[in-house]
This record gives C-alpha cells, sequence and structure tokens, in this order.
C-alpha cells in the first residue's frame, strides 16, 4: 500500500529497481499495526488505515540516515466526507439485480454496520443457546432498524439519484442515533 501513495514517492528512497530497500521489510515487522473495525463505510474523523504512513517513512528515515521530503498522507477521512466500500458478486446466469433491491441491501448494510459498531453483541452470547443468541441480537437490530427507517429510505433514494440529505450527514446522525442506543 505505501508504494502507491503519492504516486510511488512516498518509499522512493528505498527502491531499488523494482524491488524495496530491506530496510522497509525490517521496519515493516516492527511497525505498530491496529485493527481497524470491518465496515462497508467511513465517515469523517474514521482511521483510514490501520498504521500512521507518515511515522514509518519517519521510522525508515531514522533507521537508514536517507532524507527524505513528502507530502503528508492524510490518516482520517476529512471532514465532510465519506466513503463506502461495497462488494457484490453475481453468479453466472443470475442476471442483474434491480437498482432498488440493490440499494435496499445497501441501505441495510449500513445500518449494520453503525448499530454493530456501538452495539457489543458479544453480551447476549450463550454458546449453549445458538438459536436464543440469533434471535436476542436479531430482535435488538431490528428496533434499531424500525426507529432508524427514515434515515435508511432517505439513503436509499439519494444513492438511486434522488435529492435529499448528504450521505455523510445521514451516516453522521445514524451513528449519532446508535450511540444513544448502546
Amino acid at each position: 500500500m505505501l508504494t502507491h501513495f503519492n504516486h510511488g514517492q512516498l518509499l522512493s528512497p528505498w527502491h531499488r529497481g523494482e524491488e524495496l530497500d530491506d530496510a522497509v521489510f525490517r521496519v515493516a515487522a516492527t511497525f505498530p499495526m491496529r485493527a481497524l473495525r470491518n465496515g462497508c463505510y467511513k465517515i469523517a474523523g474514521d482511521e483510514l488505515y490501520g498504521y500512521d504512513p507518515n511515522a514509518f517513512v519517519q521510522r525508515l528515515i531514522e533507521e537508514t540516515g536517507i532524507s527524505h521530503v513528502w507530502e503528508p498522507i492524510a490518516t482520517r477521512m476529512p471532514e465532510g466526507e465519506f466513503s463506502f466500500v461495497l462488494m457484490r458478486a453475481s453468479v453466472k446466469g443470475q442476471g442483474t439485480l434491480d437498482l432498488k433491491h440493490e440499494v435496499k441491501n445497501v441501505s441495510l448494510t449500513v445500518l449494520w454496520d453503525v448499530w454493530s459498531k456501538y452495539f457489543s453483541i458479544r453480551q447476549f452470547w450463550d454458546e449453549g443457546n445458538q438459536e436464543t443468541f440469533a434471535h436476542l441480537v436479531a430482535t435488538v437490530f431490528a428496533d434499531f432498524v424500525i426507529d432508524n427507517i427514515d434515515l435508511a429510505r432517505e439513503l436509499a433514494s439519494v444513492l438511486t439519484g434522488g435529492e435529499g440529505t448528504p450521505p455523510s450527514a445521514i451516516l453522521t446522525e445514524l451513528e449519532r442515533r446508535a450511540q444513544g442506543r448502546a
């Protein structure tokens, strides 16, 4: 990933032809990384990476003595912006899903990701009774969906090209509501 930042210039002093200097791998092997929440969206302030690419380059400079000036890499989603990462696959011969159905799936995925970000489902875990666990999680999530169906519909409308509140504002409001229920 680092080799692609700034059009490949971030690690340019440590390139040896097509290969990277061994120092890059030594630093990478000991560089602190954090797990990121797995979800389909990011809103303003969310971490973009599980590490700090600027600190990584600084450590390379310190360890190798090679000076380098680079454009700092933003490590958080900028204010007023958002991103969705959704992957869908189709099965050969399945045909294409209609847009309304696909957008409903996307909206539901966003609701699940927002809800699960703030609500710990582990509190319901009962290894001996997985059916009860599934029922409790589904019930609590369903309550969240019902309470926020207005935002889900608004998101679906905007995603299909309709006018309305920007998706970043919808996501921020969903997060605010989810935090209040957690």
